[in-house]
């Protein structure tokens, strides 16, 4: 009769380290897919917001024939260098960080009555 005792006891402890592991084992695993698709969303939004410069960066090209070292729109800030600039074709690259997350794109355009995007490099 006392042994039947030990073994439930036995029984029941087996089960629960189990259970607890398992338990342990989802949360790590669903904080690091929340984690990895945070990581994702800043990485997007990092890029979307360069596309949003460079747009405005081939805009500022295209009426003043320049653009300027620091680009602001509503969604943040980016940063802005000049590569090369000869005749109709510039080449220029766009930055952006969000929490860590830098996004660049490095653009060639050629300006005659209208922009045209020759080469785009995402980095």
């Amino acid at each position: 009769m006392k042994n039947q005792g030990y073994i439930a006891i036995s029984s029941v402890l087996v089960i629960s380290a189990v259970l607890l592991i398992v338990g342990t084992s989802v949360t790590l695993l669903t904080i690091n897919d929340l984690q990895t698709s945070q990581s994702n969303i800043k990485s997007e939004t990092a890029l979307h917001l360069v596309e949003g410069c460079v747009e405005d960066a081939l805009l500022r090209l295209n009426k003043f024939n320049n653009i300027p070292a620091t680009i602001n729109i509503p969604e943040g800030t980016c940063s802005a260098t000049i590569n090369s600039q000869g005749g109709t074709t510039t080449t220029f690259t766009i930055s952006a960080t969000i929490d860590s997350f830098t996004k660049s794109v490095q653009v060639t355009a050629d300006r005659y009555s209208n922009i045209t995007i020759t080469n785009w490099i995402q980095q």
